[in-house]
Protein backbone atom coordinates (compact mmCIF):
# COMPACT_ATOMS: atom_id res chain seq x y z
CA UNK A 1 0.00 0.00 0.00
CA UNK A 2 1.39 3.42 -0.95
CA UNK A 3 2.24 6.11 1.60
CA UNK A 4 -0.47 8.31 0.05
CA UNK A 5 -3.10 5.57 0.52
CA UNK A 6 -2.05 4.99 4.13
CA UNK A 7 -2.23 8.73 4.82
CA UNK A 8 -5.76 8.96 3.39
CA UNK A 9 -6.97 5.96 5.44
CA UNK A 10 -5.49 7.36 8.65
CA UNK A 11 -6.96 10.78 7.95
CA UNK A 12 -10.45 9.31 7.47
CA UNK A 13 -10.13 7.30 10.69
CA UNK A 14 -9.04 10.35 12.67
CA UNK A 15 -11.94 12.37 11.27
CA UNK A 16 -14.37 9.62 12.28
CA UNK A 17 -13.04 9.61 15.85
CA UNK A 18 -13.17 13.41 15.99
CA UNK A 19 -16.82 13.25 14.84
CA UNK A 20 -17.57 10.69 17.56
CA UNK A 21 -16.17 13.13 20.12
CA UNK A 22 -18.44 15.88 18.76
CA UNK A 23 -21.46 13.54 18.88
CA UNK A 24 -20.60 12.60 22.46
CA UNK A 25 -20.34 16.22 23.55
CA UNK A 26 -23.61 17.15 21.84
CA UNK A 27 -25.58 14.17 23.21
CA UNK A 28 -28.44 14.96 25.59
CA UNK A 29 -30.46 12.55 27.75
CA UNK A 30 -33.84 13.62 29.08
CA UNK A 31 -34.98 11.90 32.25
CA UNK A 32 -38.27 12.72 33.98
CA UNK A 33 -38.73 12.07 37.70
CA UNK A 34 -42.39 11.88 38.70
CA UNK A 35 -43.72 11.75 42.24
CA UNK A 36 -45.66 13.53 44.94
CA UNK A 37 -44.13 16.32 46.98
CA UNK A 38 -42.07 14.96 49.85
CA UNK A 39 -41.13 11.66 48.22
CA UNK A 40 -37.48 12.68 47.92
CA UNK A 41 -37.27 13.55 44.22
CA UNK A 42 -34.83 16.43 44.67
CA UNK A 43 -32.57 14.33 46.88
CA UNK A 44 -32.67 11.54 44.31
CA UNK A 45 -31.71 13.98 41.55
CA UNK A 46 -28.69 15.08 43.60
CA UNK A 47 -27.72 11.47 44.32
CA UNK A 48 -27.91 10.62 40.61
CA UNK A 49 -25.86 13.67 39.61
CA UNK A 50 -23.39 13.32 42.46
CA UNK A 51 -23.71 16.97 43.42
CA UNK A 52 -26.23 19.51 44.67
CA UNK A 53 -28.08 20.59 41.53
CA UNK A 54 -31.64 20.50 42.92
CA UNK A 55 -32.94 22.39 45.92
CA UNK A 56 -34.25 19.99 48.55
CA UNK A 57 -37.56 21.17 50.03
CA UNK A 58 -41.23 20.28 50.20
CA UNK A 59 -42.33 22.60 47.40
CA UNK A 60 -42.76 21.60 43.78
CA UNK A 61 -40.08 23.65 42.05
CA UNK A 62 -40.19 22.49 38.43
CA UNK A 63 -43.51 22.92 36.67
CA UNK A 64 -42.66 22.49 33.02
CA UNK A 65 -40.80 20.16 30.70
CA UNK A 66 -38.97 23.25 29.41
CA UNK A 67 -37.02 23.46 32.69
CA UNK A 68 -34.44 20.94 33.80
CA UNK A 69 -31.53 20.33 36.11
CA UNK A 70 -28.50 19.70 33.91
CA UNK A 71 -25.39 17.68 34.65
CA UNK A 72 -22.92 17.16 31.78
CA UNK A 73 -25.62 16.59 29.17
CA UNK A 74 -28.01 14.74 31.48
CA UNK A 75 -31.25 16.73 31.73
CA UNK A 76 -33.36 15.76 34.75
CA UNK A 77 -36.92 17.07 34.96
CA UNK A 78 -38.50 17.20 38.42
CA UNK A 79 -42.16 16.64 37.53
CA UNK A 80 -45.03 16.95 40.01
CA UNK A 81 -47.53 14.19 40.68
CA UNK A 82 -50.73 14.06 38.65
CA UNK A 83 -54.39 14.48 39.62
CA UNK A 84 -53.89 17.85 41.26
CA UNK A 85 -55.91 20.92 40.33
CA UNK A 86 -53.04 22.22 38.24
CA UNK A 87 -52.08 18.88 36.69
CA UNK A 88 -55.08 16.63 36.02
CA UNK A 89 -54.10 13.12 35.03
CA UNK A 90 -56.09 13.20 31.77
CA UNK A 91 -53.81 15.87 30.27
CA UNK A 92 -50.67 15.20 32.30
CA UNK A 93 -48.63 13.38 29.64
CA UNK A 94 -49.31 16.05 27.02
CA UNK A 95 -48.67 18.93 29.44
CA UNK A 96 -45.37 17.46 30.62
CA UNK A 97 -44.33 16.30 27.12
CA UNK A 98 -43.46 12.88 28.48
CA UNK A 99 -43.11 11.49 24.94
CA UNK A 100 -39.92 13.61 24.57
CA UNK A 101 -38.19 11.85 27.47
CA UNK A 102 -35.65 9.04 27.25
CA UNK A 103 -36.86 7.51 30.51
CA UNK A 104 -39.21 8.09 33.42
CA UNK A 105 -38.49 7.39 37.09
CA UNK A 106 -41.55 7.12 39.36
CA UNK A 107 -40.64 7.89 42.98
CA UNK A 108 -42.54 7.07 46.14
CA UNK A 109 -41.58 7.01 49.80
CA UNK A 110 -44.36 4.59 50.76
CA UNK A 111 -46.47 3.07 47.98
CA UNK A 112 -47.70 3.80 44.46
CA UNK A 113 -51.21 5.20 44.25
CA UNK A 114 -53.96 4.72 41.68
CA UNK A 115 -53.02 7.94 39.91
CA UNK A 116 -49.43 6.73 39.60
CA UNK A 117 -50.58 3.44 38.14
CA UNK A 118 -52.83 5.29 35.69
CA UNK A 119 -49.84 7.31 34.43
CA UNK A 120 -47.65 4.21 34.18
CA UNK A 121 -50.31 2.51 32.06
CA UNK A 122 -50.63 5.58 29.82
CA UNK A 123 -46.86 5.92 29.39
CA UNK A 124 -46.73 2.26 28.33
CA UNK A 125 -48.59 3.37 25.18
CA UNK A 126 -45.85 5.81 24.07
CA UNK A 127 -43.55 3.91 24.97
CA UNK A 128 -40.92 5.36 27.29
CA UNK A 129 -39.05 3.02 29.69
CA UNK A 130 -40.30 3.28 33.27
CA UNK A 131 -38.32 2.66 36.45
CA UNK A 132 -39.99 2.46 39.88
CA UNK A 133 -38.10 3.82 42.90
CA UNK A 134 -38.89 3.51 46.59
CA UNK A 135 -36.85 6.24 48.30
CA UNK A 136 -35.71 6.90 51.88
CA UNK A 137 -34.89 3.26 52.56
CA UNK A 138 -32.40 4.14 55.30
CA UNK A 139 -35.23 5.69 57.33
CA UNK A 140 -37.55 2.72 56.79
CA UNK A 141 -34.85 0.23 57.79
CA UNK A 142 -33.87 2.26 60.86
CA UNK A 143 -37.50 2.43 62.03
CA UNK A 144 -37.98 -1.30 61.45
CA UNK A 145 -34.83 -2.16 63.42
CA UNK A 146 -36.27 -0.33 66.41
CA UNK A 147 -39.16 -2.81 66.23
CA UNK A 148 -36.74 -5.71 66.06
CA UNK A 149 -37.11 -6.34 62.31
CA UNK A 150 -33.93 -7.28 60.42
CA UNK A 151 -32.83 -5.25 57.38
CA UNK A 152 -33.17 -8.16 54.94
CA UNK A 153 -36.75 -8.76 56.06
CA UNK A 154 -37.62 -5.06 55.63
CA UNK A 155 -36.10 -4.95 52.13
CA UNK A 156 -38.02 -8.05 51.03
CA UNK A 157 -41.30 -6.83 52.49
CA UNK A 158 -41.09 -3.38 50.89
CA UNK A 159 -40.04 -4.80 47.51
CA UNK A 160 -42.93 -7.27 47.50
CA UNK A 161 -45.42 -4.58 48.56
CA UNK A 162 -44.34 -2.34 45.67
CA UNK A 163 -44.50 -5.23 43.20
CA UNK A 164 -48.01 -6.16 44.33
CA UNK A 165 -49.21 -2.55 44.11
CA UNK A 166 -48.21 -2.31 40.42
CA UNK A 167 -48.99 -5.88 39.43
CA UNK A 168 -50.94 -4.84 36.31
CA UNK A 169 -48.35 -2.27 35.13
CA UNK A 170 -45.35 -2.64 32.82
CA UNK A 171 -42.02 -1.31 34.05
CA UNK A 172 -38.30 -2.08 33.81
CA UNK A 173 -37.65 -2.69 37.47
CA UNK A 174 -38.21 -1.82 41.13
CA UNK A 175 -35.36 -0.11 42.98
CA UNK A 176 -34.99 0.57 46.70
CA UNK A 177 -32.76 3.59 47.28
CA UNK A 178 -31.39 6.02 49.85
CA UNK A 179 -30.11 9.38 48.67
CA UNK A 180 -28.18 9.76 51.92
CA UNK A 181 -26.23 6.58 51.13
CA UNK A 182 -25.91 6.44 47.33
CA UNK A 183 -23.50 3.47 47.31
CA UNK A 184 -25.99 1.30 49.22
CA UNK A 185 -29.14 -0.48 48.06
CA UNK A 186 -30.22 -0.17 44.39
CA UNK A 187 -29.17 3.24 43.07
CA UNK A 188 -26.24 1.78 41.13
CA UNK A 189 -28.46 -0.92 39.62
CA UNK A 190 -31.06 1.70 38.66
CA UNK A 191 -28.50 3.81 36.79
CA UNK A 192 -26.99 0.77 35.07
CA UNK A 193 -30.43 -0.40 33.93
CA UNK A 194 -31.35 3.04 32.59
CA UNK A 195 -28.12 3.12 30.58
CA UNK A 196 -28.94 -0.24 28.99
CA UNK A 197 -32.11 1.26 27.52
CA UNK A 198 -30.25 4.07 25.73
CA UNK A 199 -28.51 4.21 22.36
CA UNK A 200 -24.71 3.78 22.40
CA UNK A 201 -23.73 7.47 22.40
CA UNK A 202 -26.47 8.39 24.90
CA UNK A 203 -25.42 5.47 27.10
CA UNK A 204 -21.87 6.83 27.18
CA UNK A 205 -23.05 10.34 27.99
CA UNK A 206 -25.45 9.12 30.69
CA UNK A 207 -22.88 6.95 32.47
CA UNK A 208 -20.31 9.75 32.27
CA UNK A 209 -22.75 12.16 33.95
CA UNK A 210 -24.08 10.06 36.84
CA UNK A 211 -22.43 9.50 40.21
CA UNK A 212 -20.16 6.58 41.05
CA UNK A 213 -22.74 4.55 43.00
CA UNK A 214 -21.48 1.04 42.20
CA UNK A 215 -18.35 -0.78 41.10
CA UNK A 216 -20.07 -1.62 37.80
CA UNK A 217 -20.62 2.05 37.03
CA UNK A 218 -17.02 2.87 37.97
CA UNK A 219 -15.82 0.20 35.53
CA UNK A 220 -18.07 1.58 32.78
CA UNK A 221 -16.75 5.08 33.42
CA UNK A 222 -13.21 3.81 32.91
CA UNK A 223 -14.17 2.38 29.49
CA UNK A 224 -15.81 5.67 28.49
CA UNK A 225 -12.75 7.64 29.60
CA UNK A 226 -10.51 5.33 27.55
CA UNK A 227 -12.56 6.01 24.43
CA UNK A 228 -12.56 9.71 25.25
CA UNK A 229 -8.76 9.73 25.31
CA UNK A 230 -8.67 8.04 21.89
CA UNK A 231 -11.12 10.55 20.45
CA UNK A 232 -9.32 13.56 21.91
CA UNK A 233 -6.05 12.17 20.54
CA UNK A 234 -7.65 11.93 17.11
CA UNK A 235 -8.87 15.50 17.40
CA UNK A 236 -5.37 16.64 18.35
CA UNK A 237 -4.01 14.92 15.26
CA UNK A 238 -6.70 16.41 13.02
CA UNK A 239 -6.24 19.93 14.43
CA UNK A 240 -2.53 20.07 13.75
CA UNK A 241 0.13 21.23 16.18
CA UNK A 242 0.70 24.46 18.09
CA UNK A 243 4.33 25.19 19.08
CA UNK A 244 4.95 25.84 22.79
CA UNK A 245 7.56 28.54 23.47
CA UNK A 246 10.56 27.21 25.35
CA UNK A 247 9.85 23.58 24.53
CA UNK A 248 11.00 21.40 21.66
CA UNK A 249 7.42 20.22 21.30
CA UNK A 250 4.08 21.17 19.75
CA UNK A 251 0.59 20.27 20.96
CA UNK A 252 -2.81 21.85 21.60
CA UNK A 253 -2.75 22.78 25.30
CA UNK A 254 -6.35 24.01 25.24
CA UNK A 255 -7.46 20.61 24.00
CA UNK A 256 -5.47 18.86 26.76
CA UNK A 257 -7.17 21.04 29.38
CA UNK A 258 -10.60 20.15 27.96
CA UNK A 259 -9.71 16.47 28.02
CA UNK A 260 -8.63 16.74 31.66
CA UNK A 261 -11.87 18.49 32.57
CA UNK A 262 -13.99 15.86 30.81
CA UNK A 263 -12.17 12.90 32.38
CA UNK A 264 -12.31 14.46 35.85
CA UNK A 265 -16.04 15.08 35.44
CA UNK A 266 -16.64 11.46 34.34
CA UNK A 267 -15.14 10.21 37.62
CA UNK A 268 -16.87 12.88 39.73
CA UNK A 269 -13.62 14.68 40.52
CA UNK A 270 -15.11 18.16 40.65
CA UNK A 271 -15.01 20.64 43.49
CA UNK A 272 -18.83 20.72 43.59
CA UNK A 273 -19.07 16.96 44.01
CA UNK A 274 -16.35 16.86 46.64
CA UNK A 275 -18.02 19.64 48.64
CA UNK A 276 -21.24 17.59 48.66
CA UNK A 277 -19.40 14.44 49.77
CA UNK A 278 -17.72 16.37 52.59
CA UNK A 279 -21.11 17.67 53.73
CA UNK A 280 -22.64 14.18 53.60
CA UNK A 281 -19.89 12.30 55.42
CA UNK A 282 -18.14 14.94 57.50
CA UNK A 283 -15.24 12.50 57.82
CA UNK A 284 -11.56 13.42 58.11
CA UNK A 285 -10.75 10.81 55.43
CA UNK A 286 -13.05 12.55 52.95
CA UNK A 287 -11.37 15.89 53.63
CA UNK A 288 -8.01 14.24 53.00
CA UNK A 289 -9.26 12.82 49.71
CA UNK A 290 -10.64 16.21 48.76
CA UNK A 291 -7.14 17.63 49.19
CA UNK A 292 -5.68 14.90 46.95
CA UNK A 293 -8.22 15.67 44.24
CA UNK A 294 -7.36 19.35 44.53
CA UNK A 295 -3.71 18.49 43.88
CA UNK A 296 -4.78 16.39 40.89
CA UNK A 297 -6.73 19.31 39.42
CA UNK A 298 -3.72 21.61 39.82
CA UNK A 299 -1.42 19.04 38.23
CA UNK A 300 -3.57 18.28 35.19
CA UNK A 301 -6.09 21.09 35.07
CA UNK A 302 -3.86 24.13 34.61
CA UNK A 303 -1.70 25.34 31.73
CA UNK A 304 1.36 25.43 33.98
CA UNK A 305 0.79 21.86 35.12
CA UNK A 306 0.31 20.64 31.55
CA UNK A 307 3.58 22.24 30.41
CA UNK A 308 5.47 20.56 33.27
CA UNK A 309 4.10 17.18 32.15
CA UNK A 310 4.93 17.88 28.52
CA UNK A 311 8.55 18.51 29.51
CA UNK A 312 8.60 14.99 30.88
CA UNK A 313 7.50 13.59 27.54
CA UNK A 314 10.14 15.64 25.73
CA UNK A 315 12.79 14.23 28.07
CA UNK A 316 11.54 10.75 27.23
CA UNK A 317 12.09 11.57 23.55
CA UNK A 318 8.53 10.54 22.74
CA UNK A 319 8.43 12.43 19.48
CA UNK A 320 11.89 11.46 18.23
CA UNK A 321 11.07 7.75 18.00
CA UNK A 322 7.87 8.07 15.96
CA UNK A 323 9.51 8.14 12.55
CA UNK A 324 11.14 4.76 13.17
CA UNK A 325 7.87 2.84 12.99
CA UNK A 326 5.49 4.85 10.82
CA UNK A 327 6.08 5.45 7.09
CA UNK A 328 4.59 8.94 7.22
CA UNK A 329 6.19 12.23 6.32
CA UNK A 330 5.33 15.88 6.68
CA UNK A 331 1.78 16.55 7.87
CA UNK A 332 1.05 12.87 8.53
CA UNK A 333 4.02 12.63 10.90
CA UNK A 334 2.96 15.82 12.68
CA UNK A 335 -0.53 14.40 13.15
CA UNK A 336 0.97 11.25 14.64
CA UNK A 337 3.03 13.28 17.11
CA UNK A 338 -0.09 15.15 18.23
CA UNK A 339 -1.97 11.87 18.61
CA UNK A 340 0.71 10.20 20.72
CA UNK A 341 1.34 13.17 22.99
CA UNK A 342 -2.36 13.55 23.73
CA UNK A 343 -2.83 9.80 24.12
CA UNK A 344 0.07 9.41 26.56
CA UNK A 345 -1.06 12.29 28.71
CA UNK A 346 -4.68 11.14 28.55
CA UNK A 347 -3.75 7.68 29.83
CA UNK A 348 -1.88 9.21 32.77
CA UNK A 349 -4.83 11.47 33.61
CA UNK A 350 -7.22 8.53 33.33
CA UNK A 351 -5.16 6.27 35.61
CA UNK A 352 -4.86 8.88 38.36
CA UNK A 353 -8.56 9.77 38.03
CA UNK A 354 -9.63 6.17 38.42
CA UNK A 355 -7.46 5.64 41.50
CA UNK A 356 -8.94 8.73 43.15
CA UNK A 357 -12.49 7.71 42.20
CA UNK A 358 -11.91 4.24 43.68
CA UNK A 359 -10.71 5.80 46.93
CA UNK A 360 -13.76 8.04 47.09
CA UNK A 361 -16.10 5.14 46.35
CA UNK A 362 -14.55 2.88 49.00
CA UNK A 363 -14.62 5.71 51.54
CA UNK A 364 -18.31 6.32 50.88
CA UNK A 365 -19.08 2.61 51.30
CA UNK A 366 -17.11 2.43 54.55
CA UNK A 367 -18.84 5.52 55.91
CA UNK A 368 -22.22 4.04 54.97
CA UNK A 369 -21.38 0.73 56.69
CA UNK A 370 -20.33 2.58 59.83
CA UNK A 371 -23.51 4.69 59.84
CA UNK A 372 -25.92 1.89 59.01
Amino acid sequence: MSTEKITINVSEHLQQLAQELADYKNARIKCGIIGRSGTGKSSLINAIAGQEIAQVDEIESTKSISEAYEQNGLLIYDLPGASTERFPKETYLRTMKVDELDCVIFVTSDRFYEDDKFLITEINKIPVPIFLVRSKMDISISQAKKRGVEESETLTKIYNNIRESVIDCKYKGIYLTSSEYPTEYDLGRLLSDISKNLSDIKKEKFLSAVSVSSQEILNEKEKIAEWLVIRYSALAAANGLNPIPGLDISVDIGLLLKMTSDIAAIFGLTRENLKRLEDITGSAKMKLLTGKVGQFLVKFGSKEGIIILLKKYVAAETTKSIGKWLPFVGQALSATIGYLLTSNMGKEILNESKLLAEELFENLKNDANDAL
